[in-house]
C-alpha cells in the first residue's frame, strides 16, 4: 500500500521534477524571444524576455485594461536593476532597487497623488533599520 502511494505521488510530481534541472520554467518554449501570456479577454497580460531558457531582459507586465502595471529587468532568472510598478490610473506607484534577485537599496512606494508612502531601504534583501 505505501509503495503504491510512493509511485502514485512520484508519478503526480514527475512534471514539476523535468522541470527542476530545465531553464525557467515560462522560457521552456521559447528559450530565445519574448514569451507572451494573455488575459481570457485577449488583452496582453505578460512579456518575459528570455535568452539561453533564462529569464534576461524586460519583463513587462500589464493591466488588462492594456496600462502597464510592472517593470522589471531580469539576469540569468534574477532581478537586477530598477523594477517600476504603476497604479492601473497610469500613476507611479513604486521603484525599487535590485542586485541578484534582492531588493538592494531604497524601495519607494508612492499614494496616487505621488506623495511617499512608504521609504525603506535594503540591503542584500534585508531592510535596514
Amino acid at each position: 500500500m505505501i509503495r503504491n502511494i510512493l509511485v502514485l505521488s512520484l508519478i503526480a510530481l514527475s512534471p514539476y521534477l523535468a522541470l527542476a534541472d530545465s531553464p525557467f520554467p515560462v522560457c521552456k518554449d521559447n528559450p530565445n524571444g519574448v514569451v507572451k501570456d494573455y488575459y481570457e479577454s485577449g488583452a496582453l497580460k505578460t512579456e518575459w524576455g528570455c535568452k539561453e531558457g533564462h529569464l534576461n531582459g524586460i519583463t513587462n507586465m500589464y493591466y488588462e485594461n492594456g496600462q502597464l502595471d510592472k517593470e522589471s529587468n531580469y539576469k540569468n532568472n534574477e532581478r537586477q536593476e530598477i523594477t517600476t510598478s504603476w497604479y492601473e490610473g497610469g500613476e507611479l506607484k513604486s521603484v525599487c532597487n535590485f542586485n541578484n534577485g534582492k531588493l538592494n537599496g531604497e524601495h519607494k512606494v508612492l499614494n496616487k497623488d505621488g506623495s511617499i508612502k512608504e521609504l525603506t531601504y535594503y540591503k542584500d534583501g534585508v531592510e535596514l533599520e
